[in-house]
């Protein structure tokens, strides 16, 4: 009898280190991924001929070539839609596939968190993320004049890939005072203060301006062009630029999945708890080789203590505190025709008219947050924020209930073409 796979979702460090760890214990792995290629978020490969600009590119080569040394299956530009009661999984994009696995690994990285403003939803208004893997693949910085906004270190790593590659940004907005913080900044690891420094004298050399507890209040579309109004300490700018890319921090991603007494799942990396790449390896790894002990010889999985995991940890918890602000006073100070709910259109005017601390059901069914694609993975925090009573509280993890089955839209015809080797019947074929 065939043994079952090890359905392992996510090709960044933390599921390529528990792929590895999990075919070198003899268990046989599938790897799926939406991108064409494996690298996550951290180690995102360019198309080809475009040339790689990824940081501690060494690192990922290791890995990768450890990972073709062994027997591992790949699944590429594929979506993983969910996990029904019974453990069976679906696959669906450029593979279509009913499954059902030894165990599910979930190693979907971390999502990138944007907070409401006036003007958020406009056209050439994304990310910094999306910026970042725009540069990645493209191996050019954006194009235009761009302006980078909101909280937390990564604008300033963007903001330094960016001017590397010729094209500064006009200016990064800041909400926070990290410059104010000299001795929790020079607690932080070595790596870090190390990257930091190299990010700065690249912003610095290039005049890149960075202006701290600041604020984008509002964005304006004007002609082909965005009017963004900042908040200073020292009083209002106006910048005129082709594109801005917010970024409000990371939060870990599950993707909604919950658990399933059918199939162990376990969470890996940045899905788990946001530590940043240095630990999602330590952590994938320590998973697999967990996970194999537990499926080869029934051992429960133990939580393997790990210095890389407790250093990182602390890490995190400094970066938060160099990087804290009053978000939520900015939130409350939004006018009532923001959109806070990007699928469904829905605004503060329209969460405010359920009545003070609506239920979940009430937000969902009568409001329609998070009832769209995303299901409230992105507003769902904000939703919560804003009709609290004490919107300072940090949401639940799940501030919207949990994300219905499939977890991400698929095309019927993706479903239909599903193979099954999961020992029930196959899906019925067009005309039957």
């Amino acid at each position: 009898m065939t043994k079952a796979q090890v359905l392992v979702v996510g090709a960044g460090l933390a599921g390529v280190g528990a792929a590895v760890e999990l075919a070198r214990a003899g268990q046989p792995v599938l790897v799926a991924d939406r991108a064409p290629r494996a690298g996550g978020a951290i180690h995102r490969q360019p198309l080809p001929g475009r040339a790689a600009i990824s940081s501690h590119a060494a690192r990922w080569d290791r890995l990768i070539a450890e990972a073709q040394a062994l027997p591992i299956d790949w699944a590429f530009e594929t979506k993983f839609a969910g996990l029904d009661h019974t453990g069976t999984a679906l696959l669906s994009g450029a593979t279509n596939r009913l499954m059902r696995p030894a165990a599910l690994v979930l190693a979907l990285g971390a999502r990138e968190a944007v907070r409401p403003r006036t003007g958020w939803t406009l056209p050439n208004v994304t990310t910094a993320g999306a910026l970042q893997i725009e540069l990645k693949t493209q191996g050019l910085a954006p194009q235009g004049r761009v302006l980078l906004a909101g909280n937390g270190p990564l604008l300033i790593a963007v903001a330094a890939q960016m001017t590397r590659l010729g094209n500064p940004p006009v200016a990064i907005v800041e909400s926070a005072a990290p410059f104010a913080h000299p001795l929790h900044s020079l607690a932080l690891p070595l790596s870090y203060l190390r990257e930091a420094a190299g990010y700065m004298a690249t912003l610095i050399r290039a005049r890149v301006p960075i202006l701290t507890r600041a604020e984008v209040v509002a964005i304006r579309a004007e002609g082909t062009a965005l009017s963004v109004r900042v908040e200073t300490p020292k009083g209002p700018r106006v910048f005129t630029v082709d594109r801005v890319g917010l970024h409000d921090g990371i939060r870990k991603n599950d993707g909604g999945v919950t658990a399933c007494a059918a199939v162990p799942v376990l969470a890996l990396g940045d899905c788990a708890e946001v530590l940043g790449a240095r630990a999602a390896l330590a952590s994938g790894r320590a998973g697999g080789i967990a996970l194999a002990r537990a499926l080869t010889n029934g051992t429960p999985r133990e939580t393997v203590p790990s210095t890389t995991l407790v250093r990182e940890r602390a890490a995190q918890q400094r970066l938060a505190r160099i990087y804290a602000h009053d978000a939520m006073a900015r939130l409350a100070d939004l006018p009532g025709g923001t959109v806070i709910c990007r699928c469904e259109g829905g605004t503060l005017d329209d969460l405010r008219a359920l009545g003070p601390t609506p239920r979940v059901r009430e937000l969902r069914l009568l409001g329609r947050f998070g009832m769209g694609p995303c299901q409230g993975r992105s507003c769902g925090e904000w939703v919560a924020r804003a009709s609290a009573d004490d919107p300072g509280l940090p949401p639940p993890d799940t501030p919207l209930g949990r994300a219905r089955w499939p977890l991400a839209p698929i095309a019927i015809a993706d479903l239909i073409a599903a193979t099954s080797d999961t020992g029930a019947a196959p899906l019925p074929s067009e005309g039957t």
